[in-house]
């Protein structure tokens, strides 16, 4: 089973983690971890800065300092990724007492700053195991806001988000009323997966101050009409711009109409990356609503279930 992985900045402390923060590493172990009894896997791709690159604290963490990145794919990641950010401090492992297995750190480095090396694949361990731990400043851990102490060197651009996150706050306000369906909740999916890549390293303020725009006018145009689609042909508020940034993409053949559907067999949830949400299965037999459409995701046709959540349709009784 797969682990619902999130990295967490804000809840640090309530996890106890000054303990394995203060204590001295030997990165050497670090890929040796117990296996729980779930057998759930997790694939790790380590590497070193390639440059000092200065903090939003002001702090500077040198060149050759070790950063890591993981994820849960069954098959092996390509080598690059470059949406997806290393880690200056992660620790991965099961909470107790908590029904899902999460990760906790941050500091997040854009790949282009990083020499890495191939993926491995482990055991996902039962307790907590800090795979590097090089901050436990407040304001580093939350940001990706990192930077070339020299300035001769290649710079990713860091966009200030604040705006979007207000206006995005906005959106899932709306996205909680009942009476939001058809076009009006497409269009919410279609904003979420431009908000996800939005937040991702590397996005220009460009891109996040184009999509902050077509968030408020769309707001403002449900606060007029109760619809956030316009009704004019010849509006550009459509939410579409940019949408090829969702993995998940209808199908040419996809049915419009929703409907309820019954699964044959039991079946994981996934968001629009392919990735597992959680361990546990819808049970087999039990029904679920879908919005009749069919989404490619690596290859493989699924069902939406809800915002960014998919099952497979081979899953679903065919009528």
């Amino acid at each position: 089973m797969k682990k619902n992985k999130r990295i967490i900045f804000a809840t640090m402390a309530a996890l106890s983690l000054a303990a394995p923060m203060t204590a001295v590493f030997n990165f050497d172990n670090v890929q040796t971890v117990s296996a729980n009894h779930q057998g759930t896997k997790v694939w790790l791709q380590y590497g070193t800065l390639k440059y000092a690159l200065k903090g939003p604290s002001g702090r500077v963490y040198p060149a050759g300092t070790k950063v890591v990145r993981e994820l849960s794919n069954d098959n092996i990641p390509p080598t690059s990724l470059p949406s997806e950010p290393f880690y200056l401090t992660l620790e991965i492992g099961g909470i107790p007492g908590n029904q899902l297995l999460q990760d906790v750190g941050g500091g997040q480095i854009a790949e282009t700053y990083v020499n890495y090396e191939g993926w491995h694949e482990i055991d996902y361990p039962s307790d907590n195991v800090v795979l590097v731990n090089n901050t436990t400043d407040y304001t580093d851990l939350k940001s990706s806001d990192f930077h070339p102490v020299d300035s001769s060197n290649p710079n990713v651009p860091c966009a200030n988000l604040n705006a979007l996150e207000e206006a995005y706050a906005d959106l899932t306000r709306i996205a909680g009323k009942s009476s939001v369906v058809g076009q009006d909740r497409e269009k919410i999916y279609r904003f979420t997966d431009r908000y996800n890549a939005a937040k991702a390293v590397g996005a220009t303020q460009e891109s996040v101050d184009s999509l902050t725009k077509e968030i408020n006018d769309a707001v403002a145009n449900y606060k007029k009409t109760g619809h956030l689609v316009s009704s004019d042909p010849n509006s550009n508020n459509s939410g579409n711009s940019n949408s090829s940034n969702s993995t998940a993409k209808p199908s040419a053949s996809s049915k419009s109409k929703s409907r309820v559907v019954r699964l044959r067999k039991a079946s994981y949830r996934y968001t629009h990356k392919g990735k597992r949400v959680s361990k546990k299965l819808l049970k087999k037999g039990s029904y679920v609503k879908i919005n009749g459409k069919t989404y490619r995701i690596k290859g493989k046709k699924y069902y939406r279930i809800a915002k960014n959540r998919y099952i497979r349709a081979v899953n679903v009784v065919k009528k």
